[in-house]
């Protein structure tokens, strides 16, 4: 297993959509992938990332909204998912980013959400209802995957001014380097 690197906005891979995972690529290969991704997700600490997130194209997501304590109980790794159904009731959630960091944003989220994913052991169709913080994080990631990121739902004035706050960081940088 190891710690992938996580890229951060403005990023061009974060404005892609992600492919599809083609049915030749499941195997052991890309149980590695997810492995990596998971421990990569534990590392950051995060619940939750896109394979997007550590510059791969594929639709791959892992989460595991629980404590630390409690890390592992409720891990998912999602290859292919879509949403299938949403509820009506929306909740307003306070997000954050491991490619947006230093920045948070309330968002208004679907409380529930019907995925239907492949298994990465062997590429059978899953589907599960997600609820609450676990439908809040599936929403995320799935952004992740159709090219969206935090600052793609924040107002323009906020997004500029993050921006330009990381370009003046990159700038300070190259200067001490």
């Amino acid at each position: 297993m190891a710690v992938l690197e996580i890229i951060t906005a403005p990023h061009p891979v974060l404005e892609r959509p992600a492919r599809p995972v083609e049915p030749d690529e499941f195997g052991p290969e890309l149980a590695k992938r997810v492995s990596d991704m998971a421990e990569t997700m534990y590392a950051a600490p995060g619940v939750g990332l896109a394979a997007p997130q550590v510059s791969d194209p594929r639709r791959i997501v892992v989460l595991d909204p629980g404590e630390p304590e409690d890390r592992g109980r409720r891990f998912f790794a999602l290859i292919n998912p879509k949403i299938i159904s949403r509820s009506e009731r929306m909740i307003p959630w306070l997000e954050t980013c491991l490619s947006v960091p230093e920045f948070e944003i309330e968002i208004q989220r679907h409380y529930q959400v019907q995925l239907e994913w492949q298994d990465v052991a062997d590429g059978s169709t899953r589907t599960g209802w997600f609820e609450e913080f676990e439908a809040v994080i599936v929403q995320h990631e799935i952004d992740h995957l159709q090219g969206t990121i935090l600052l793609d739902r924040s107002s323009r004035f906020k997004r500029n001014r993050y921006l330009k706050k990381v370009s003046k960081a990159k700038k300070k940088d190259q200067v001490i380097a």
